[in-house]
């Protein structure tokens, strides 16, 4: 693998954990709220929420297949 490819591949790959990382601070509230017994939100906001853990997995599982699209012409 070429050097090019590997950075290509940690950047997407970081691009990725920061998706998973965002929607996991966005459900951190419902979980305190869960904890606590109090009213939670409604299903549809939970599931918008939850769309960037959605998205980073995608990204991550097709992390090398991007890369190495992204850097075909250098090699």
């Amino acid at each position: 693998m070429s050097p090019y490819t590997k950075a290509a591949l940690s950047v997407i790959r970081m691009i990725a954990a920061g998706f998973i990382v965002l929607s996991l601070c966005l459900y951190s509230p419902d979980l305190f709220l869960w904890l606590s017994h109090r009213p939670r939100h409604p299903a549809g906001v939970l599931v918008l929420k939850a769309v960037p853990l959605a998205l980073g997995l995608a990204i991550y599982w097709k992390s090398d297949d991007i890369a190495k699209r992204l850097t075909k012409d250098l090699d």
